[in-house]
């Protein structure tokens, strides 16, 4: 460019010439007068040193008076590979130049530090709520970070003063990875590993060619060689949008298919492609200059941000409404299983009496007529000692059976694990115990659901089955509890059975649970019975 320094200062005197794009590959200024030159500054640009720039600004500035120069004409040579030169020149004074990087690093400070926060926000979050969610958000907002950075020049002027054409590639390199992260978002937000497995594998299939792509982009740059740099710039280029409308298409397809949530990602993706078609467009020439076309980059990163915010906060708000309802639904089971469980302990209670009365009790009064009567020899005292044991191990036994004070004296585990010794103590069964999970979170309302169960599993083995070995299983898993049961027996037809009272009891003690129960069993092949019932985590213990 020739430029009369004449036709500048009709408008006003200039003290400084700001060029505005700090993206110039190689740029040069001279003075002249007719054949002579007056003032010539260093070649400089981001293919060259930080250090060669007249004032160490992100922009290129160089100090020129005016009325120094009148007559005399500005030559500036300025080359951009592979992208489109833009040339902005504003000619201004001291005051003019101080006030306007004052408000451009107002601006920079301000979008930079409102994407670190929410970087470092949702970065915590992902540490304390263990969503990958968060840190694929985190990480769409630290490629903000950078890509502003480097967009502005920041980065060239703090972090890669001395790695000079590296700046032409860091843009595009940011601005290709962005993608990663977005396709990582919707994949993980639209839960496509289990709902839509195939298209998991097509995505997975595109994240890693992508990601490769970049990496060879990265090992194969060549500062030196610009015809491999324009190679990798214009592949780069055209597959982010080709890899972006091959997701359009899929979220097409998901919104068709209502999956929750495909709505926002065919709004995104649809957005990005757009945006970014407009951006590539731009910088082909092939379409005008504007604000919508000069910042489509922009334009295109910070919708997206915006979305997946929104997206987070509606999501938060939906997940945070189903809680609600699922612990409301949650109390009221609980409150039933409790109305449930204090009728049966009613009625437990009612069973213990009655064994009092007619057992103890009348083994009592037997026992007292007997010692009215007896002679006070060896014989009679070895009598009235057998039968005060046998009272006294029939009292214990219907205190085992009375599972409140059992359970809260010993745990669950443990109780099981007396009835379990005793049984092969004596009997002639093999009882084999296993416990798979955590021994101490089942509520006591559960626990004395699930010892009145096996007690009544237990007593059928040993009163009907006529089985050498059996098997009892506990699992305990965050949101589950199973019972497993099996012998060797004789078993029973189930369709002849299902009648049985022992049978009526467990499926009485499984309905207060809202659990299921599936018994396999046939003559001389055995037993087994699988019980499951959803473990309520927020109930009151």
């Amino acid at each position: 460019l020739k430029i009369p320094v004449n036709s500048i200062v009709k408008y006003g005197q200039f003290d400084y010439i700001n060029i505005q794009n700090p993206h110039i590959n190689f740029l040069k200024c001279w003075v002249i007068n007719k054949d002579s030159i007056l003032k010539e500054f260093a070649i400089t640009g981001d293919n060259i040193s930080f250090n060669t720039r007249q004032i160490h600004t992100s922009t290129f500035i160089f100090p020129l008076r005016s009325e120094e120069y009148q007559n005399c004409d500005l030559i500036i040579a300025a080359d951009k590979r592979f992208t489109k030169l833009d040339l902005p020149i504003i000619f201004c004074n001291s005051n003019y130049l101080i006030n306007q990087n004052n408000n451009s690093s107002l601006l920079l400070g301000l979008l930079i530090g409102t994407c670190l926060f929410l970087f470092l926000y949702n970065s915590y979050l992902f540490i304390t709520i263990k969503q990958r969610l968060y840190l694929w958000y985190s990480v769409y907002l630290f490629l903000i970070v950078i890509y502003i950075a480097a967009e502005s020049g920041l980065l060239f002027k703090y972090f890669t003063t001395k790695i000079e054409t590296f700046n032409d590639l860091i843009r595009p390199i940011v601005f290709a990875f962005v993608e990663i992260p977005l396709l990582l978002f919707f994949n993980q937000l639209l839960n496509l590993k289990e709902k839509f497995p195939k298209t998991f594998l097509i995505n997975k299939i595109f994240f890693i060619f992508y990601f490769c792509l970049i990496i060879i982009v990265l090992v194969t740059f060549d500062n030196n060689n610009f015809q491999t740099q324009g190679f990798w710039l214009i592949i780069l280029y055209f597959t982010g949008p080709i890899i972006l409308l091959s997701m359009l298409v899929q979220s097409i397809y998901l919104v068709i298919n209502k999956v929750r949530f495909a709505s926002f990602a065919l709004a995104s993706y649809s957005s990005f492609f757009i945006f970014i078609g407009i951006y590539v467009l731009q910088q082909r020439e092939l379409i005008g200059t504007n604000v919508l076309t000069k910042y489509a980059n922009y334009w295109t990163i910070f919708s997206e941000a915006i979305l997946m915010g929104f997206l987070l906060g509606w999501r938060f708000k939906l997940y945070k409404e189903e809680a609600e309802n699922t612990l409301k639904n949650s109390i009221y089971q609980q409150e039933q299983i409790f109305i449930k469980t204090a009728a049966w302990q009613e009625k437990e209670m009612e069973r213990i009496s009655f064994l009092l009365h007619d057992t103890v009790g009348a083994n009592l009064g037997y026992l007292r007529l007997e010692t009215d009567n007896m002679p006070l020899t060896q014989e009679g005292r070895n009598s009235i000692a057998n039968q005060i044991t046998r009272i006294g191990n029939e009292v214990r036994n219907m205190s085992h059976s009375y599972s409140p004070i059992v359970l809260k004296d010993k745990g669950l585990f443990n109780a099981l694990n007396d009835i379990v010794n005793t049984i092969s103590n004596n009997s002639n069964i093999k009882l084999q115990f296993e416990w798979i999970g955590e021994k101490n979170k089942i509520s006591l309302q559960y626990q004395i659901i699930i010892y009145q169960i096996i007690q009544e599993l237990l007593q059928n083995i040993i009163k009907h089955s006529k089985a050498k070995n059996a098997f009892l299983q506990i699992l305990y898993e965050e949101y589950l509890i199973s019972v497993y049961v099996e012998d060797d027996g004789i078993g029973f037809d189930v369709t002849e059975e299902k009648n049985g009272i022992g049978l009526k009891n467990i499926s009485t003690l499984v309905s207060i649970l809202n659990g299921t129960c599936r018994i396999e069993s046939k003559k001389l092949e055995g037993f087994n019975i699988s019980i499951e019932f959803i473990n309520q985590i927020n109930e009151k213990k």
